[in-house]
């Protein structure tokens, strides 16, 4: 059974705007593979979204709801905090083709 994600797209992209996201609680992502004719960027909850990767691990399915949209995926790779090890950025890979 997949392990469900929500994250909401995002418009700003960048250094700056990654860093406001995350400073606002926010955990910066993108969305690729699968079929996607373009990634797909977002933002998830910073708090219960690196609780449940941590607790199910990167091998995990997860289902990530994208404005409406359910994408199957799995985690590609995580960019953390070299001292505290907190996300930074999180790569999700589509795993079907028909998605998008």
């Amino acid at each position: 059974m997949a392990i469900e994600l929500i994250a909401e797209p995002r418009s700003e992209f960048g250094k700056q705007s990654c860093k406001h996201l995350r400073e606002s609680g926010r955990l910066p992502a993108v969305v690729y593979g699968g079929g996607l004719k373009e990634n797909i960027h977002v933002h998830l909850d910073m708090h219960s979204s690196q609780r449940v990767m941590k607790d199910n691990g990167r091998k995990a399915d997860y289902t990530l709801s994208i404005g409406g949209k359910v994408y199957p995926v799995r985690i590609g790779e995580v960019r953390r905090e070299p001292i505290r090890k907190g996300f930074l950025h999180v790569d999700f890979i589509v795993l079907n083709e028909k998605a998008g």
